[in-house]
């Protein structure tokens, strides 16, 4: 019995490590039927390439309530440095578009996946009134 109790305790501790950690809720105001960013990732490649392998995209662990999380994909201009000109790579961008008539609190939770480890993303927002001061 006493060597089942250590599996477990094995497999528990090793699963929190691999499937997700947790961080505080970031806090988020915008305006009534305005979107707000949740995420950018970006990952600039140390040999300049811009990497044609695809990149982690975020899972949606808890939607919001009283709007939608859409992902745009983009590419940005990375100044020159180091021994790399100046180049274009892809962007995700994340962001969150209350409902048009929707005033209140909403919140959201991602799963950002960086290799063996994924990261639990969680964003306050307050959908503030045509007006009220962000």
């Amino acid at each position: 019995m006493k060597a089942n109790r250590v599996g477990w305790i094995a497999i528990i501790l090793l699963a929190s490590t691999i499937f997700a950690s947790a961080q505080t809720a970031k806090q988020l105001k915008t305006s009534k039927g305005k979107p707000v960013g949740l995420l950018n990732l970006v990952s600039p490649k140390a040999d300049c390439t811009i990497g044609t392998a695809p990149m982690s995209v975020p899972v949606i662990r808890e939607k919001p309530s009283h709007g939608v999380v859409q992902m745009i994909v983009l590419f940005a201009n990375v100044p020159a440095s180091g021994v790399c000109p100046t180049r274009k790579i892809p962007v995700i961008t994340l962001i969150y578009s209350p409902k048009a008539d929707f005033v209140g609190s909403d919140s959201v939770t991602l799963d950002v996946d960086d290799a063996n480890r994924t990261t639990a993303l969680s964003y306050d927002i307050s959908v503030l009134a045509t007006g009220d001061a962000l």
